[in-house]
């Protein structure tokens, strides 16, 4: 199967992270991605996308993000670069103790869920971009990957 990568590039906003949803969401439906593959990497990009709004220092006013999905037949692949400050989610903690009095603070979920949804997570930052690549498997492979793990 050749390979089909689709490439967007768009500002960083909060209007910009609902029109990346819209695009990845008519991509990987072009490309007939079962919903649940669907809605895992876009649930993945804006997680990545809301982080990027919501703690990303732009260094520039043309603060941007760029992603390119590859088809696979296995799932998508996605990689996310963006021109803020250098955020490693890979290497961030896990979220707090549900049961103490700090969990009412937000902090570390959905990149839990990034982690919970994407294989072959990796970052690298080359001091202008950060870039993260992920797998999104497709949606029966990976839950046939998880009852097998019980």
């Amino acid at each position: 199967m050749k390979v089909v990568v689709e490439t967007g590039t768009f500002g960083v906003s909060s209007e910009q992270v609902t029109a990346i949803d819209a695009w990845v969401e008519r991509v990987a439906a072009r490309w007939g991605k079962s919903e649940r593959t669907v809605f895992r990497t876009r649930l993945c990009i804006a997680e990545l996308a809301a982080n990027v709004l919501e703690h990303g220092v732009a260094r520039a006013d043309d603060a941007h993000i760029v992603i390119a999905l590859h088809q696979l037949s296995d799932g998508i692949g996605v990689e996310f670069l963006d021109s803020g400050a250098a955020f490693d989610p890979t290497r961030q903690s896990a979220p707090r103790d549900a049961s103490s009095a700090e969990s009412a603070r937000p902090g570390g979920w959905g990149l839990m869920l990034v982690r919970a949804y994407a294989k072959e997570l990796a970052y690298s930052n080359d001091g202008i971009r950060n870039h993260v690549s992920l797998k999104i498997s497709s949606a029966d492979a990976a839950d046939g990957e998880l009852a097998n793990s019980k």
